[in-house]
């Protein structure tokens, strides 16, 4: 699909009220979930690693439930990009712990903001771009036709990309060192060189040393964001919550440790928005990949 076709699909959905973009959504997700999808496949195996000691029919809804949600953050990422970003504001209904951003943003250091792929991850810019400039760390898309509408949508929300390559990863550590804030997603699997393995739900994932690194390289604040998708198409809850001081520990795997540990925590305000469909668990411990 080329950019002019996504670019005019995404601005039909965001022409939807919202209520009804979510429901196309949900539609969207179960009929994934129906037709027995890769992603249904991803996303069941996911939440019985992670919680094998749940009852199979409390995994087969949550599964469903998130790949409903799954569907709904899709379509609606097409409002979000395409509505002005003063009507998407006003639909953040609450926050809770902003005090905790708001005392890191007002302090000397820089700011590191950690966003897991929960809810509406992409909504988190608009409220950060509203308190500071709001730089964040861009890996192109698979399909290249994404990159300058992702780069232009983004930009909309207020968000600032630095490429994640080691002259944006530079440029990242500069603007934390000089006060700034920088945004970071901390549950994409890394490859093995910038890595290691550490306890994710209790399971070995693979998981970043980048963000351990650049909080202890910058002594920065490092606090999680959380976009929170309210039932019944009402808007979103903000949650921001402080890091596990052992981020920056000088053993990358105790830091990794708490890096998952604070995405679990996350998880845990609403479980069915994790995106569990993604191939968290995808690179095993002996090297070889796991058959999804």
């Amino acid at each position: 699909m080329n950019a002019a076709t996504i670019s005019f699909a995404s601005k039909i959905l965001s022409l939807l009220p919202l209520p009804l973009n979510q429901k196309l959504g949900a539609l969207v997700g179960r009929a994934a979930w129906l037709g027995n999808s890769r992603a249904r496949r991803i996303t069941e195996f996911n939440i019985a690693h992670c919680f094998p000691d749940m009852p199979a029919n409390e995994q087969a809804t949550l599964s469903y439930q998130s790949m409903k949600h799954t569907g709904r953050q899709l379509l609606e990422c097409a409002w979000i990009w395409n509505r002005p970003a003063s009507q998407t504001q006003q639909l953040i209904r609450e926050t809770r712990g902003e005090q905790l951003l708001r005392d890191a943003v007002n302090s000397p250091k820089g700011v590191i903001v950690v966003s897991p792929h929960i809810g509406n991850w992409e909504l988190c810019a608009l409220p950060l771009s509203t308190l500071a400039r709001f730089t964040y760390f861009y890996r192109s898309p698979r399909n290249p036709a994404l990159d300058p509408l992702l780069l232009k949508w983004r930009a909309h929300l207020g968000g600032h990309p630095a490429s994640l390559d080691a002259g944006g990863i530079r440029e990242g550590l500069k603007i934390l060192k000089k006060g700034g804030m920088m945004g970071i997603l901390p549950d994409q699997e890394p490859d093995t060189d910038n890595g290691v393995f550490a306890p994710f739900f209790n399971q070995p994932a693979l998981t970043m040393t980048l963000l351990p690194r650049l909080a202890a390289r910058s002594g920065a604040h490092v606090i999680y964001i959380v976009s929170e998708r309210l039932p019944d198409a009402q808007g979103w809850r903000i949650n921001y919550l402080a890091a596990d001081p052992a981020i920056t520990d000088d053993d990358p795997v105790v830091a990794a440790t708490a890096v998952n540990g604070d995405v679990e925590r996350c998880v845990k305000l609403c479980p069915a928005q994790y995106l569990w469909d993604y191939k968290r668990f995808n690179t095993l411990p002996d090297g070889t990949r796991r058959r999804y």
